[in-house]
């Protein structure tokens, strides 16, 4: 019989809210934890440690407000140096403070300093007086200084809670950012007193920004998690989630927050060999944040010791430095990729925006022009319900394939956050830059959005270019450390573990190097690997994978390949892969959904987690992460 664990805010509330003192209550016949994952987490302290000492004596970034507050947050934390903390402090107060207020980009600064102020002031619970009075007060000034002119009561307005500045992340940073701020102002007896610039008290301000983060983290947990799915900018998003599970005084926020965050990792857990993520992306730059990177590098070394080590990076810094801890069944999904086996992972996901009726202004959180919280283009309006968009990922222990299957809607249908710069291939074991995936040209300003649509089933993809979009070209990325050989219209590709292979359905192909030109930081390694270009950028572009166990040798995987039957008209492409034991159907004219063996795709299906280890319906509140014998549920109501 399978054991469960259901966490209750009273279990919570005894045992410090923290998943992985939750799992310690357990009958004496359950399954033991795996080792490996208890001595990771064990480990996650000396693994911290070691990045504050490297801060400590040479600081990163060298210059800006991070600079100082990282390095402060590190000799606080050390307890060496601690006047040249307070320097810090006071040297960013001076300096750097100023210009980033004036800037309007004091939010991805603002939360960390919070996470100083709560472990290292006189009334902290941590380590209280490590900060001088003089420092203290330098930073709860700036604080101030930000928060009350800018932060507004109608920003925490249930309507308002599908909305969101700027992007996700930059979203999440300030209002974590305005959480932090009302929670020391509403208790600071310096501060308590005093009102923001819409006549709101801090203890207001504080119980607004509590209920709304009860809200948004159940929203977010029963309808698909992030918008900017696997994205590099998810690490900044959890900055501000883990001030709130280490600092909330309210005992169903810090417990709700604890969860969201085991759901957050377990998601990017069963999607990952050895710290690097597959399946599909949003908001992927061009360059090396889609052909060397991957989402939630370094912040997963903290965590797993997975993926690049000691990241002295500012989006790092919360994440190295919490209290709270993966649940060991979390922690053990992530370490053991081999015994995961094989499953599909399918999701839904939000990124379809409210649509306006024409003449109505974009929606703002805010109604002056002058305010800082005003953006010219509105704020992105999520609908709640979502649909059109359905996460598939196949993973194995030898390569991960995902795309984000949409309808092929208009680009305007689509908040810019969930369709900007997707990313659909596959990852492979053995090498971390071993992948393929497809791409348009990168624009000389701006970026692509709406790209492409797709079908997936198990390790084969189909995706085209869809017209609707600002993308130009299409292309297919093939890392360097693949062994490439091209045979009958097809190009395959041996990996260490698996092997793939890639048609261009309409038109000639060619090569053709990176360039710079094609890097959004307009840097980094040309040389990694090169460009199929297709000759027909609205050509539909079939890629299959493979595992090597399954094939006596190469020669052996591009037969059955070659042998798999492929139909193809301007109307209608049909792709029966006996590897994968599937047939595929797309509409190369959008006319219909694809099919998978004759069925349409489901955009909206009951479920918004399906898969071996995640389980839960769409709108529940409740999610079942498990992994064999053992379950933890998630309660988010």
């Amino acid at each position: 019989m399978m054991k469960k664990r259901t966490i209750s805010p009273l279990r919570s509330c005894l045992l410090g809210f923290t998943a992985l003192s939750l799992l310690k209550i357990t009958a004496a016949s359950e399954q033991p934890i795996p080792p490996d994952a208890k001595t990771v987490i064990a480990s996650i302290d000396s693994r911290r440690d070691a990045v504050m000492r490297l801060q400590l004596a040479k600081p990163y970034p060298p210059s800006g407000c991070s600079h100082y507050q990282d390095f402060a947050l590190a000799a606080y934390w050390l307890n060496q140096r601690t006047k040249d903390a307070d320097k810090a402090i006071l040297t960013e107060r001076e300096k750097e403070f100023p210009e980033s207020l004036k800037g309007g980009d004091f939010h991805w600064n603002a939360y960390i300093l919070e996470r100083i102020y709560f472990l290292f002031g006189r009334g902290s619970k941590h380590f209280p007086g490590r900060m001088s009075v003089e420092a203290e007060a330098a930073l709860l000034e700036m604080l101030w200084q930000w928060a009350a002119p800018n932060c507004r009561l109608e920003m925490t307005l249930p309507e308002r809670d599908w909305w969101r500045w700027g992007s996700e992340n930059h979203h999440a940073q300030a209002w974590s950012s305005f959480w932090g701020a009302a929670q020391i102002f509403a208790k600071h007896p310096d501060y308590k007193n005093r009102r923001y610039a819409d006549g709101t008290t801090p203890a207001q301000m504080a119980v607004a920004f509590n209920d709304y983060y009860k809200r948004f983290i159940r929203n977010t947990a029963a309808s698909g998690l992030l918008v900017e799915c696997n994205s590099a900018y998810n690490k900044y998003t959890l900055g501000g989630w883990y001030n709130i599970a280490d600092f909330a005084d309210d005992p169903k926020l810090r417990r709700r927050m604890s969860m969201l965050l085991d759901l957050y990792w377990a998601d990017w857990a069963i999607e990952e060999i050895n710290g690097v993520r597959g399946g599909s992306r949003h908001r992927c730059y061009p360059g090396g944040n889609s052909t060397t990177s991957t989402s939630m590098d370094g912040l997963a070394w903290f965590h797993f010791g997975l993926g690049s080590a000691r990241s002295q990076h500012p989006s790092c810094v919360c994440g190295a430095t919490t209290f709270w801890r993966p649940s060991p069944l979390v922690a053990a999904l992530a370490l053991d990729a081999a015994g995961r086996g094989v499953y599909e992972s399918i999701s839904r996901r939000p990124g379809l925006a409210v649509a306006r009726k024409a003449g109505d202004p974009p929606p703002n959180f805010v109604a002056d022009p002058k305010h800082p919280f005003f953006a010219p283009q509105g704020v992105y309006a999520l609908r709640p319900e979502g649909g059109s968009l359905l996460r598939y990922s196949y993973c194995t222990p030898d390569f991960v394939m995902g795309t984000s299957m949409i309808e092929a809607r208009d680009q305007k249908d689509w908040t810019a956050i969930s369709s900007q710069n997707r990313w659909e291939g596959v990852i492979f074991a053995g090498h971390p830059t071993a992948r393929i995936f497809s791409q348009p040209l990168e624009p000389k300003r701006g970026s692509v959005y709406n790209a492409e649509w797709s079908v997936q089933k198990r390790g084969v993809l189909i995706v085209q270019r869809l017209k609707s979009s600002n993308a130009k070209g299409q292309r297919v990325w093939f890392d360097a450390s693949l062994k490439r050989q091209e045979r009958s219209g097809w190009v395959f590709a041996e990996a260490p573990r698996a092997y793939a292979a890639v048609r261009v359905v309409k038109g000639e192909k060619s090569w053709e190097k990176d360039t710079i030109e094609q890097h959004r930081e307009r840097k980094g390694r040309t040389d990694g690997g090169e460009w199929l270009k297709c000759a027909d950028e609205y050509s539909p572009v079939i890629i299959e994978a493979a595992r090597k166990a399954d094939f006596k040798d190469f020669t052996a995987f591009q037969t059955a390949v070659l042998g798999n039957t492929l139909k193809y008209t301007d109307r209608r492409l049909d792709y029966a892969s006996s590897l994968n034991r599937t047939t595929l159907t797309l509409f190369p004219d959008y006319s219909k959904s694809p099919l998978v063996d004759g069925v349409q795709v489901n955009y909206a299906p009951k479920k918004v987690h399906d898969s071996s280890f995640i389980q839960g319906d769409f709108g529940s509140g409740i999610v079942t992460i498990r992994k064999g014998d053992q379950e933890l549920v998630l309660d988010f109501n």
